[in-house]
């Protein structure tokens, strides 16, 4: 009972993916899609009728009529034929520019269907190894849409040529089509078979699979190019390159080799079978119960029946395949976000924040990032200093609901976070985080992205004023050489008269964007980290004038730009161990001071050497 319920179940998912693709493709274009379907049923038929009138004209021509009394009814025939190959022709071109053009339109739309969805998931996702293979065989396996919809239509055509073939047969002898199909069995269970067996190696092997082209991608990757060289490290690459790939293809030649060996063995069944259907004819033909028209008629409509197996088997074996293929872009739907986004309330400005017993830690991890954090924020320059991992860019992440506490809650204004929605929330912050990319767009581009909703007259002086404020002026002296202003590329990836940045102006890049968004709150994470040390002190010096009555949190491992926060507040492990000005801390003697006099002694170690 289970194994008919398992059959029935997989059927039904088998019927489910077409109607989905179909679906899909209705949704992409009407047009393209009606048309092809019916191009696939007509295409066939007209190749039937071809050999219709193939049969009569070698009958007609093996009849010993006279000239004069065949003439006329051969050139009919041979008009009709020309006709009918026509049309097919015609058709047949018309199909192939319709799925040229369906395909594209397929693949934007696919495109954009994963654009939105892996946009939309929690930022958790990105952070899990195994989420993110899961991620990328969707991401792979997305275009098996276009796919399926490709053998759905060349199922359809190969049904319609059986159907109508198993017909013709069967007028001659029943046994004709059942034979060919009896023999088609055992290789198409085989087929089957293997297919699966390949999918799941395929599946099993992404992680190596996302190795094997992280290799790949190495060697063409800019940012690679100069470690690469200076480390000699072409061989070492390749080797580690060839040792995955040699793994992938050891597993994968062994399951394709025994697939070829047991589908090509039981394919030669439908041949033998279709030798002796032709030396059946051969004898009807010689007995006066077949004309040659009809051996021509049936062998070769046997051979069409053949290849219109073979069609079918491998068109569903194809849609078999890609449907669990499918089944890997249907996994999107179970990244179920853990950030719920069904806030009302409006945020007008960022005036206080307040953490209170906050406990959180990664997911997956069962090491506490964050321990019972209590603070209260008001509108004031604050620095979070503390060691590497010690919990401070988590405290930003948590307070821009990148991630939620998994205890204690979180208050702006006095109202739980999750009370407004993520856009009002995050709207109301720019942060430049120390992982912040730029991109290979224009330089203006690389502004708009982060707040568009701007006049267009406007955008380009606020966009100056940034930059200015960021110490860009390098930058734009870039841009001027171009001749292009604003609008030149940043990078020569996808535009030689694209500009090349150092991780100094990368960083300033960024920076100024920050300044750009509008905002009533500013985090800046490690904002100087790449900063020579006059660009550092400009930049903090435009960020004394900005923050003004602004509530403004940075963190840094330089202590010389403390002085411009209000309030220090220093983490240690996870927790907050101190909290106060600089004068308050230092006076203390406790974990700040001790950091504070190791930059101190090691700045005046420098200039005594």
């Amino acid at each position: 009972m289970k194994k008919v319920k398992g059959k029935t179940s997989k059927l039904l998912d088998f019927f489910k993916t077409i109607f989905t693709c179909l679906k899909f493709s209705w949704s992409a274009s009407k047009f393209y899609t009606v048309f092809r379907v019916v191009a696939e049923i007509l295409l066939p038929l007209l190749i039937i009728v071809e050999s219709f009138w193939g049969k009569h004209i070698l009958d007609l021509l093996a009849s010993g009529n006279s000239y004069d009394g065949a003439s006329r009814k051969l050139l009919l025939l041979l008009l009709g034929l020309l006709v009918t190959e026509l049309i097919r022709a015609m058709i047949k071109k018309a199909n192939q520019y319709c799925q040229s053009m369906h395909n594209e339109v397929l693949d934007g739309k696919i495109s954009l269907m994963m654009m939105d969805r892996t946009l939309s998931m929690d930022l958790e996702y990105f952070d899990n190894p195994q989420c993110y293979d899961k991620l990328t065989a969707a991401g792979r396996d997305s275009k098996a849409i276009a796919g399926i919809l490709w053998n759905i239509l060349s199922a359809i055509s190969a049904a319609i040529s059986f159907i109508v073939i198993f017909q013709v047969l069967s007028s001659a002898n029943p046994l004709y089509s059942i034979l060919i199909m009896a023999a088609a069995i055992p290789s198409s269970i085989a087929a089957a078979k293997y297919t699966k067996l390949l999918h799941k190696l395929t599946i099993d092997q992404i992680n190596d699979q996302r190795r094997k082209n992280y290799c790949a991608g190495i060697a063409i990757d800019r940012e690679f190019a100069q470690d690469v060289r200076l480390f000699s490290a072409k061989e070492r690459l390749k080797q580690r390159y060839q040792r995955i790939w040699q793994e992938i293809f050891t597993k994968r030649k062994e399951v394709t080799k025994k697939r070829a060996v047991f589908t090509g063995a039981l394919e030669l069944l439908p041949e033998i079978v279709s030798a002796f259907i032709g030396i059946d004819i051969a004898f009807r033909v010689f007995g006066n119960m077949a004309s040659i028209g009809d051996y021509s008629l049936y062998t070769g409509l046997i051979s069409q029946q053949w290849a219109a197996i073979l069609l079918l088997i491998s068109s569903s074996m194809q849609i078999y395949d890609d449907r669990l293929k499918l089944e890997n872009l249907r996994t999107l739907e179970h990244f179920k976000n853990h950030i719920s986004d069904q806030g009302t309330e409006r945020l007008s400005q960022v005036d206080t924040i307040e953490f209170n017993h906050v406990y959180f830690a990664y997911p997956g991890t069962s090491t506490p990032v964050l321990t019972d954090i209590n603070l209260f924020l008001k509108k004031e320059r604050v620095a979070l200093v503390g060691l590497n991992g010690s919990g401070k860019s988590t405290f930003i992440k948590l307070l821009l609901r990148m991630y939620d506490p998994d205890e204690g809650t979180i208050l702006i204004n006095g109202r739980d976070i999750r009370e407004y929605s993520l856009v009002e929330l995050r709207s109301n912050f720019s942060v430049y985080f120390q992982s912040m990319k730029n991109y290979c767009f224009t330089l203006k581009e690389n502004f708009t992205i982060a707040d568009d909703d701007q006049a267009e007259e406007n955008v380009d002086k606020r966009i100056l004023t940034a930059l200015d404020l960021a110490q860009c002026e390098d930058i734009l002296q870039k841009t001027r050489l171009r001749g292009r202003g604003l609008n030149t590329s940043i990078t020569r990836l996808f535009d030689h008269e694209g500009i090349e940045l150092s991780g100094g102006q990368y960083q300033k890049l960024s920076i100024a964007r920050t300044f750009f968004r509008r905002h009533t709150a500013l985090i800046l994470d490690e904002p100087s980290s790449n900063l020579d040390p006059i660009a550092e002190d400009q930049i903090f010096q435009s960020l004394r004038c900005i923050t003004k009555g602004k509530l403004t949190i940075f963190t840094t491992h330089r202590f010389s730009n403390v002085s411009l926060a209000d309030r220090i507040i220093v983490f240690e492990k996870g927790k907050i161990v101190e909290d106060g000005s600089q004068r308050q801390l230092l006076a203390k003697k406790n974990r700040y001071y001790e950091m504070f006099n190791i930059q101190k002694e090691k700045y005046n170690s420098d200039e005594k050497s």
